[in-house]
């Protein structure tokens, strides 16, 4: 994984796992590789010792062309919004230079007993304004 001053970008060659009967990617396969860089950006955020737990409140994908098995897939992670309780990651999908999907990643932070939101603790607020898009 790459990481640079306003994204991280990870690559993939999708396996035969991921495809589906026609050829292509099965569509769950995006969000699952999607939220797999999101956490490859999220293991470097500072960590406090009363951090909250993040649920995905919300998740949307454009798709603007099918992958195949072994193509090369790379995933650019950016940050979209920094609200008071939740994140947006914006995470673009392109292979051979050509866009293949944008998925949007709403997550919302909230207390880890009562599972009610909470506000994103201001060290990760700090850390993720470099990644804002």
């Amino acid at each position: 994984m790459e990481q640079t001053a306003d994204i991280t970008v990870s690559e993939v060659r999708i396996p035969f796992r991921d495809i589906d009967m026609h050829g292509h990617m099965h569509n769950a396969a995006y969000y699952a590789h999607a939220e797999a860089a999101v956490a490859g950006l999220w293991r470097h955020r500072p960590e406090g010792r009363d951090d909250p737990v993040y649920f995905v409140r919300k998740s949307g994908c454009a798709f603007h062309r099918g992958l195949r098995l072994d193509d090369l897939a790379r995933f650019k992670v950016s940050v979209t919004r920094i609200g008071a309780t939740s994140l947006s990651f914006a995470v673009a999908i392109s292979s051979e230079g050509a866009a293949v999907a944008d998925l949007e990643i709403v997550w919302v932070a909230v207390d880890p007993s009562t599972r009610q939101p909470v506000n994103v603790p201001q060290p990760v607020r700090d850390w993720l304004k470099s990644f804002l898009a």
